[in-house]
């Protein structure tokens, strides 16, 4: 296939394959720090949210792992979704602190509720998955899901190894009974020598999808 600066719209329902060339060892393309994201109305901050399920946490909403045998690691908040008006869903990876180029970190999704201006915890989903790399996450945003009312979140992360960069994006939705993966790691981006493509997820073109993604680049080779 060769791009020239045009536009490539595919459509996304339940799962993608786009198949771009691999390179190299993982080493992360992003280093998200912790930060909140807002899919409707305003849901509570970042701090907050950890407290509701780690009292301990500290003052910047970390809690420490204890493991003896393994390398330090904290549960960091990375984005709080929200989900309606007493619903939302906080995100979060526990990560290492020593980085490490060829470590992930896990990521939990935890449903809190809000009852008469009380946050508690409805529901929780630890470990769910592996993203990232170099022992942090990847970037995590809030995703409308507007096939069935749905909310969601995308985790876009990639490696750079021998000058190629290759990026990734996985896609969660937030169901009753926990998080249901919908997308896996499919391609969003490939940079090396004069091959250039990035995609950028959007709104879907149709009401039988939840999603498209919208891939430009070249091929100059």
């Amino acid at each position: 296939m060769r791009f020239s600066g045009q536009p490539v719209w595919i459509v996304g329902t339940v799962c993608l394959t786009l198949l771009l060339p691999a390179c190299g060892e993982n080493k992360s393309a992003t280093g998200a720090p912790a930060a909140v994201a807002s899919a409707s109305a305003a849901p509570p901050d970042a701090v907050t949210a950890m407290k509701a399920v780690f009292p301990e946490a500290d003052m910047k909403g970390q809690v420490q792992i204890p493991a003896s045998d393994l390398p330090e690691r904290i549960e960091r908040p990375v984005a709080v979704i929200a989900g309606g008006p007493d619903r939302s869903y906080l995100v979060t990876a526990k990560e290492q602190t020593d980085m490490c180029h060829a470590c992930s970190a896990s990521i939990s999704v935890y449903y809190l509720q809000s009852t008469d201006g009380k946050l508690s915890v409805a529901s929780k989903h630890p470990d769910l998955y592996e993203s990232g790399g170099w022992g942090q996450a990847g970037d995590i945003l809030p995703l409308t899901l507007p096939r069935h009312g749905g909310i969601g979140m995308t985790d876009e992360s990639g490696f750079t190894a021998q000058g190629c960069t290759v990026m990734n994006v996985s896609i969660y939705r937030f169901d009753p009974n926990g998080p249901k993966e919908i997308l896996q790691r499919a391609p969003l981006g490939y940079s090396y020598e004069a091959v250039d493509i990035s995609g950028k997820i959007i709104k879907p073109f149709t009401p039988d999808a939840d999603f498209a993604i919208n891939y430009t680049g070249n091929n100059s080779s």
